[in-house]
């Protein structure tokens, strides 16, 4: 399927179906940055948003302490380390893209002092502690589904439940400096999302944005206190 179309131009259940038709290992690389990506894993090298956002972090990650939620195959915790970062943590609620996570740590020569990963909703699991940089590339998708597997976590987030969670959970990981960047595209409700940010104890603001022109653009949320 996705080789008729971007997954862009799909929906969220084709590429789900896609993605989940995948039963090899597969090696990509995006901004220089090599991994492989298991089954029933987000495919970070399929999506426009991933080389997106490692490119307009690249300046800001030297000497910062990173979460990168929702890690899937941990391509932007990689990408952080190599342009400089102090430490990064990787969390995913689905387990499967821990395991590929902590395989791409492994082939880049990263160590566990250097990047921790956490199978973890949210900030469930993870450890307290202070994040200068939080980047969430969230699902895009807020239909009220029953989730029946953790990969179609990557596509949907019903009612917007996680990102209230995350929003919450994240003052506790944070200081005065701390800047919390959330990928999304206005092929999700983009009204339903600001409203959640105003309703948070965030300040936000449209940071970046390319793609306006096409069907659906990607684009990127600043938060801080």
């Amino acid at each position: 399927m996705s080789t008729l179309k971007s997954y862009y131009q799909l929906t969220a259940d084709e590429i789900y179906e896609d993605v989940k038709s995948s039963h090899e290992n597969t090696k990509h690389f995006v901004e220089d940055v090599g991994f492989v990506v298991f089954p029933h894993v987000y495919p970070s090298h399929k999506f426009r948003t991933t080389g997106f956002v490692l490119r307009n972090l690249k300046d800001l990650v030297k000497g910062k302490t990173i979460c990168d939620m929702g890690c899937g195959p941990g391509v932007v915790g990689l990408y952080a380390l190599k342009n400089g970062a102090k430490k990064v943590v990787q969390a995913d609620i689905n387990s499967y893209a821990i395991e590929n996570a902590k395989e791409n740590n492994k082939m880049n020569g990263f160590k566990r002092s250097q990047i921790e990963s956490y199978v973890s909703d949210c900030f469930d699991n993870v450890p307290l502690q202070m994040f200068d940089l939080i980047i969430f590339n969230m699902p895009y998708h807020r239909d009220d589904i029953e989730i029946a597997d953790p990969l179609q976590r990557a596509f949907y987030d019903p009612n917007f439940n996680s990102i209230k969670k995350f929003l919450s959970q994240s003052e506790t990981f944070v200081h005065e400096g701390t800047q919390i960047f959330i990928a999304f595209s206005n092929k999700g409700d983009t009204a339903g999302l600001e409203s959640a940010f105003e309703k948070s104890n965030f300040q936000w603001e449209l940071w970046k944005t390319i793609n306006s022109e096409e069907q659906f653009d990607n684009r990127i949320y600043l938060l801080q206190l």
